[in-house]
């Protein structure tokens, strides 16, 4: 079991390298996308590794590679998607966290303070809705036609999905 463990971690660190390099000198117009055809593709280099490496990828005590090629093949899967799972949650509250926003812009301020009126100057409301509107559209939800907005196939699934969570966990409107 720990020859997946170890291979999942290792895709997930050569993941986040070429991440970091590539968005750093790079910014790809669809984010999400491009994050997940590289997960994607890391991902088989790694099932690629674990095919073509020994049991114990040469220095594993013997004790840890008893549960089978299918168990641990599995394994490794579950921990690369939930490494990258999490990863996608810390990136995106980065990247489009509100309150880290507002955070950063009161800490750039002279003073280190902001009213209420200078915090909601900067952020007027059609920014933020366009800002959003845009990113549904980048990952293939919604499509613009005659000034109206339209859920595709996928962006009624994913409301479909939304829906039924909000409603079984009693989450109400919010925003």
């Amino acid at each position: 079991m720990l020859k997946g463990v170890v291979l999942a971690s290792t895709g997930f660190m050569l993941f986040l390298i070429v991440h970091v390099i590539w968005f750093r000198f790079y910014v790809p117009r669809q984010r999400f996308t491009s994050l997940v055809r590289l997960a994607l593709t890391v991902g088989m280099v790694v099932v690629i590794m674990y095919a073509t490496t020994a049991p114990n990828l040469g220095v594993l005590p013997a004790l840890y590679t008893r549960a089978g090629r299918g168990a641990d093949l599995l394994n490794m899967l579950i921990v690369y998607v939930l490494l990258f799972s999490g990863y996608c949650h810390v990136y995106f509250l980065v990247d489009r966290g509100f309150s880290g926003r507002i955070l950063i812009e009161i800490n750039s301020a002279p003073g280190r303070r902001l009213r209420l009126q200078d915090v909601a100057g900067r952020y007027s409301m059609e920014m933020v809705l366009r800002r959003r509107l845009n990113e549904i559209q980048e990952i293939g939800r919604i499509v613009e036609r005659d000034g109206r907005f339209i859920n595709t196939r996928k962006g009624r699934t994913a409301a479909a999905v939304f829906g039924f969570i909000r409603r079984f966990l009693q989450l109400g409107e919010g925003g």
